[in-house]
C-alpha cells in the first residue's frame, strides 16, 4: 500500500496551495501503474510551519502528523496490509515522517515500512534532466521554482498562472535550505519562490515525473523483494 502525503502552503504567486498534493498524487499513481500495489487517498496538510506569513497555510504539528499516518497503518493494517509505502512530496514532512516510523515499528513490528528520501532516490535524475535542458541549479530551486513549476505546468496547467512566475531567492541552494529550515520562507524571499520558474516547461515536467516515478520503481522493486525473503 502506498500512502501519499502532500501539504497545503504558499509555492510563490504562480503555483495552487495543493502543488505537493498534486504531486504526491501523481507520483504514487504513476508507480501503481508500474508495480502491483494499492494506493491509499493523499493526506494533504503536512507539516509546513516554515511557510508561517504566507496566506493560505494549513499545517499540522509534527507529532499530529504522525499520529494520523500511524492510526491510518493501523486500520490498513487491520485489512490486510502488510506493507507500507509513505510517499511524501513535501520536505518538511520529515520530523513527522521519523516519529511516525518510529512508533510504527516499535508498536507494529509485523508491518513492513519504507519511507522514501526524495532527494536521496530521484534528485540526482531530476537534476541530470535540468542540466540537459541548460536549468541551473539556482533556478531548479527547492519550492515553486522551475523543477515543480515544470510539473504543475504538465499535471494542472490550468491552476499554473506563469504571468505572476517571478524568481525568488536564486543564490547558493545549501544556505538557502539551511536558513528556510531555520528562520522560515519568508525570511528568505518575499515572493515564497527559492529558484526561478519562468523557463519551466510541460514537457519537462513530463519527463520530471516519469525519471522520479522510474527511479521510485527500481527502489521499491528491490524493498519489495528484501521484505519478501526476510
Amino acid at each position: 500500500m502506498i500512502l501519499p502525503l502532500g501539504a497545503t502552503e504558499q509555492h510563490g504567486p504562480h503555483l495552487p496551495l495543493g502543488t505537493d498534493t498534486w504531486r504526491a498524487v501523481a507520483l504514487a499513481e504513476r508507480l501503481a501503474k508500474q508495480l502491483p500495489v494499492l494506493v491509499a487517498p493523499v493526506i494533504p496538510i503536512g507539516c509546513s510551519d516554515e511557510h508561517s506569513g504566507f496566506a493560505g497555510l494549513l499545517s499540522l504539528e509534527a507529532a499530529t502528523l504522525a499520529a494520523v499516518i500511524v492510526d491510518c497503518a493501523r486500520r490498513m493494517a487491520d485489512w490486510g496490509i502488510r506493507r507500507l509505502v509513505v510517499l511524501s512530496a513535501h520536505g518538511g514532512n520529515g520530523q513527522a515522517l521519523a516519529l511516525a516510523a518510529t512508533r510504527l515499528r516499535q508498536e507494529m513490528p509485523q508491518l513492513a515500512l519504507w519511507i522514501p528520501d526524495a532527494m536521496m532516490v530521484c534528485g540526482d535524475a531530476v537534476l541530470a534532466i535540468a542540466a540537459k535542458a541548460g536549468i541551473p541549479l539556482t533556478a531548479v530551486g527547492l519550492h515553486a521554482g522551475e523543477w515543480e513549476t515544470s510539473e504543475l505546468l504538465c499535471l494542472r496547467p490550468e491552476q499554473v498562472r506563469m504571468d505572476q512566475a517571478t524568481p525568488g531567492y536564486i543564490g547558493d541552494m545549501d544556505a538557502a535550505l539551511a536558513q528556510l529550515v531555520a528562520n522560515g520562507t519568508l525570511a528568505l524571499t518575499s515572493t515564497g519562490v527559492v529558484g526561478d520558474p519562468r523557463r519551466a516547461d510541460a514537457d519537462r515536467g513530463e519527463r520530471y515525473l516519469a525519471a522520479q516515478a522510474a527511479c521510485y520503481a527500481a527502489a521499491l522493486t528491490q524493498w519489495l523483494i528484501q521484505t519478501d525473503q526476510s
